[in-house]
């Protein structure tokens, strides 16, 4: 097998590095091979956790044989496992194109689909969504789009991209889209057990407040129900979407909380509510414990007292793979 050598390390045709690079120097002395990794070391985790969340793969289904047609050209975005894929062909699409960018993972989709004996009619092209081309990668406009790309505070794998593009380019313009809408929700929290997690000031009394440089400056995920925590408002809307109609581009709002009880604020946590369409919406709402998505929390860096009453005025901010909070006033 043909080798090659970098940092005085052999590897083999095929094999995956993992890079060390100094971000403070050009010389190529900076860069260093940690060790040699495996594509099953870079598949994120949470593939398990989705794949099995029983909710999420019955409301799936669920509202795919409600759009799902003898007819039907489905596009699914984010092939994953290829599960959804089969679900479509199973409630009886004529044909399913599938799309996964990362190599091993539409591979093993390929290799899951075959074994299921789905593999005449659903073809998975290992490609961005944005790099599909009508005529090449599929056949013709699809009717019907799939896909779960989001993550615990919806936009962060990019939902809103995908859709515009797809709508754009890739469907017909009556296309059934999954999911159809969805809700983003917020409340003001305090925690500061979740708070530590993202901040730190003192250290067996040693000051390393220096080392909040590395804090998240967004939101990152929290299963915030088994921490000890209080919501400080009422569940407030920050933003609707309806996937199917509207432009779904980046904006901005100002939301004015009132708050229910005197406490410390950290931060926020906020959560979605997907709509699939004809009534069947999944939640990763604080109250559900069975969801594999946890809920989003983005903590303020200084947390500040609050009274019953007071009335916080909130910059919200929508990009396209973000959201987040400021206070504007107290």
């Amino acid at each position: 097998m043909p080798t090659s050598r970098v940092e005085n390390q052999n590897l083999a045709n095929g094999d995956n590095l993992e890079f060390f690079v100094n971000p403070n120097s050009t010389r190529t002395e900076s860069v260093g091979v940690l060790h040699p990794v495996s594509w099953e070391s870079l598949i994120p985790r949470w593939h398990f956790a989705m794949l099995n969340d029983v909710e999420r793969n019955k409301a799936f289904e669920t509202a795919i044989k409600h759009v799902i047609h003898p007819n039907s050209t489905v596009l699914d975005v984010g092939a994953g496992s290829g599960l959804l894929a089969m679900m479509a062909a199973r409630q009886g699409a004529s044909f399913v194109t599938s799309c996964e960018m990362i190599q091993p993972i539409a591979q093993m989709a390929k290799k899951i689909i075959a074994i299921n004996g789905f593999q005449d009619q659903i073809k998975i092209v290992p490609k961005k969504s944005d790099d599909l081309i009508v005529g090449l990668d599929l056949a013709k406009r699809a009717d019907v789009l799939i896909t779960e790309t989001v993550d615990c505070g919806l936009v962060g794998e990019g939902i809103l991209p995908i859709i515009r593009h797809a709508r754009q380019a890739l469907l017909t313009p009556d296309a059934a889209i999954i999911p159809a809408k969805a809700v983003v929700k917020f409340s003001l929290l305090e925690s500061d057990l979740v708070h530590n997690l993202n901040f730190a000031s003192n250290a067996a009394n040693f000051d390393v407040s220096s080392f909040n440089t590395f804090s998240t400056a967004g939101y990152f995920p929290v299963r915030l129900w088994i921490w000890p925590h209080r919501l400080l408002s009422k569940p407030t809307t920050a933003f609707e979407f309806d996937f199917r109609v509207d432009p779904l581009k980046p904006r901005q709002k100002e939301i004015s909380v009132k708050v229910e009880h005197n406490g410390t604020l950290h931060g926020v946590v906020f959560w979605f509510d997907l709509d699939l369409g004809n009534g069947v919406v999944l939640s990763n709402a604080v109250d559900n414990e069975k969801s594999h998505w946890m809920q989003a929390v983005q903590c303020f860096e200084k947390p500040m007292f609050v009274k019953q009453g007071d009335l916080l005025k909130l910059m919200v901010q929508q990009s396209d793979t973000n959201i987040d909070f400021q206070i504007t006033k107290a």
